[in-house]
């Protein structure tokens, strides 16, 4: 959560209605952004007057307005559960490969997760640490996203101030959690956590097209709503669409690999846009009816695509 600053000034001539105050809100919110032209470079050389910022709709002066050049606290969050057993190599592979991306200002940490959590390596910028936790990495079965992520927020990042990743490799599936798909994005926003999903769909759903159990259900469907589509692809289609929407609600994206060899340049290319983004800073409004505030970031830059945090949690008085 922003950090909450008010100072309460107290006039020193009492009346007969008390002592009259007045709040001054010194709190500033970052909005972390990335700027990709329509051929997918990033964008690094924008100024502040290229940029409009929007607080529920309203203009609001953009007050500071930089090339984020601050340390990383990066969690590396690594789906291990039933289906990856023929890609942990890969997945060790580009993990390492994107912890070698740093520099020695940055943290790294390594978590697991199946049904349980494993924490791999705690903040490290020693990459031979990394590569020695990376070769732990072991085969679940169940799978436990929902409450892995939220864990993650709450326990590993919950203390560390300035700029927070969690890069989620996953297929998107759950089918042990207690917390559900709704409860993520606002305990992400309310502790400024950037999320990065690195999604296995597209890897994995050949597999499951082509299992027995599943072509049979996708049959009786399609017969059951007398519907020729493929419903399999559809809730497929529409995981990818959620991952994408909870990731880039937190300032992140969503990506999708179509091969394991694409793993590596997967997360080479997240490392690149988190030493290339911009932080923009504004003054939120001193009083909100709403915990959670609508921001939106426009570019003037023409043909250009912006990737910023949709929402903020309001700074409360203590």
């Amino acid at each position: 959560m922003f950090p909450s600053i008010y100072f309460l000034l107290v006039s020193a001539f009492l009346t007969a209605q008390g002592p009259p105050s007045f709040r001054v809100n010194t709190t500033l919110v970052k909005v972390p952004v990335t700027v990709f032209d329509l051929q997918g470079k990033i964008l690094t050389e924008l100024t502040r007057d290229e940029f409009q910022l929007f607080d529920e709709k309203e203009s609001r002066t953009i007050e500071n307005f930089v090339l984020d050049k601050t340390a990383l606290h990066v969690i590396l969050l690594l789906d291990v559960s039933g289906s990856v057993h023929e890609e942990l190599k890969e997945i060790q592979t580009a993990a390492l490969r994107f912890a070698q991306s740093f520099g020695k200002e940055d943290r790294v940490a390594v978590i697991s997760f199946s049904d349980r959590i494993h924490v791999l390596q705690d903040w490290t910028n020693n990459v031979r640490l990394l590569r020695k936790s990376l070769a732990n990495l072991e085969r679940g079965y169940r799978t436990a996203l929902h409450d892995a992520l939220l864990a993650t927020a709450r326990e590993k990042l919950i203390q560390i101030s300035g700029k927070k990743v969690i890069i989620l490799l996953t297929d998107g599936l759950d089918n042990e959690s207690r917390a559900t798909f709704d409860d993520l994005a606002d305990p992400l926003i309310e502790s400024d956590i950037s999320l990065y999903i690195v999604s296995r769909t597209r890897l994995v759903a050949p597999q499951i097209l082509r299992s027995a159990r599943v072509d049979f259900l996708n049959r009786v469907m399609k017969n059951v709503l007398q519907e020729e589509q493929d419903f399999v692809e559809i809730y497929f289609r529409e995981k990818e669409t959620s991952m994408s929407q909870l990731a880039e609600a937190t300032g992140g994206r969503a990506l999708f690999p179509q091969k394991l060899e694409e793993l590596k340049d997967t997360y080479i290319q997240i490392a690149k846009e988190l030493k290339h983004q911009y932080v923009l800073t504004f003054r939120p409004p001193e009083t909100s009816g709403k915990q959670f505030r609508t921001i939106k970031v426009l570019c003037s830059q023409p043909a250009s695509r912006i990737y910023h945090r949709k929402r903020y949690a309001w700074p409360r008085l203590p």
